[in-house]
């Protein structure tokens, strides 16, 4: 069968997005599929020193990236180019300099730090990771803040919330459910008071204070179920994992230059301004 240069382009793109620049240009960056049976992909790179890095390094990321595009579970397998690849061949000096400079820094530490190499070099996505798009990133995050100061809240925790929560179910992709965080451990993570993330009721003379879980809640990005009561309360969440288009409403909450440019970033991804204009819709998602 026929390789499919589309599929794995693809692929590479995502995967630039997880590692470092250096990373994917020494490894990855030259690499091309040469054949495609069924679920299998077979990779050329360009030496044997490339082969062992990828397949102990990266492979898990890679497995995870083609499952991702490609729809289904597949194997990748990777070979060493031919000499007839001169795409491939032609710049195995970096490859050789990569391994100079693994030997140069392990000839400079002592004995007993050499295993620093591999902790610098350990693939950290093999944890579990999310990909947050730009777009969230941009324009979601500050609509988020002012909805906070809406509610008068006094520190900007729900979107870091939001991506913190979606962040367990990616670690523990070989169980039927994620183990959620206590209260206690996202306070440690986001480096706030609880109620920050639960909210506090009136009482004593002390005003209502609303938390990041509850925005989160209203706006339908995260629903919460808890057991128990107080410090003893159990939490139980179900995350959105990708926030969608913002609407009209909400991006006149935003300041004029964050306007202007949300409708560049329109015009930029071909859609019709004119029609995302006349939405009268509170929100794109689900009540």
């Amino acid at each position: 069968m026929n390789a499919n240069n589309e599929i794995w382009t693809d692929i590479l793109y995502n995967l630039k997005l997880q590692m470092t620049q250096a990373t994917f240009d020494t490894w990855l960056k030259t690499s091309e599929l040469i054949s495609q049976e069924g679920d299998h992909l077979a990779i050329a790179v360009r030496s044997q020193y490339a082969v062992d890095w990828l397949s102990t390094r990266l492979l898990n990321t890679i497995l995870r990236t083609a499952e991702r595009i490609i729809g289904r579970p597949v194997q990748v397998t990777f070979v060493v180019a031919d000499n007839g690849n001169h795409h491939l061949q032609a710049d195995d000096r970096d490859v050789d300099s990569a391994e100079e400079d693994v030997s140069e820094l392990n000839r400079d530490l002592p004995p007993d730090c050499r295993f620093l190499v591999e902790l610098v070099n350990f693939d950290l996505t093999t944890t579990g990771f999310v990909m947050t798009s730009n777009y969230a990133w941009q324009y979601w995050q500050p609509y988020l803040a002012m909805i906070e100061k809406e509610y008068g809240a006094r520190t900007r925790v729900t979107f870091n919330l939001w991506n913190t929560l979606r962040s367990f179910p990616a670690a523990w992709t070989t169980r039927q459910q994620p183990e959620w965080p206590s209260v206690e451990m996202l306070t440690s993570m986001l480096v706030c008071d609880r109620e920050k993330i639960t909210g506090r009721a009136a009482h004593s003379g002390h005003n209502e204070v609303v938390g990041a879980l509850e925005i989160l809640e209203t706006e339908h990005i995260v629903w919460v179920v808890t057991r128990g009561l107080g410090r003893d309360r159990i939490y139980t969440f179900r995350v959105r994992d990708s926030l969608p288009l913002l609407t009209p409403v909400q991006i006149s909450k935003l300041d004029s230059r964050l306007q202007e440019r949300h409708g560049r970033e329109l015009a930029r991804c071909k859609l019709d301004y004119g029609e995302w204009e006349q939405l009268t819709l509170s929100s794109l998602l689900e009540n």
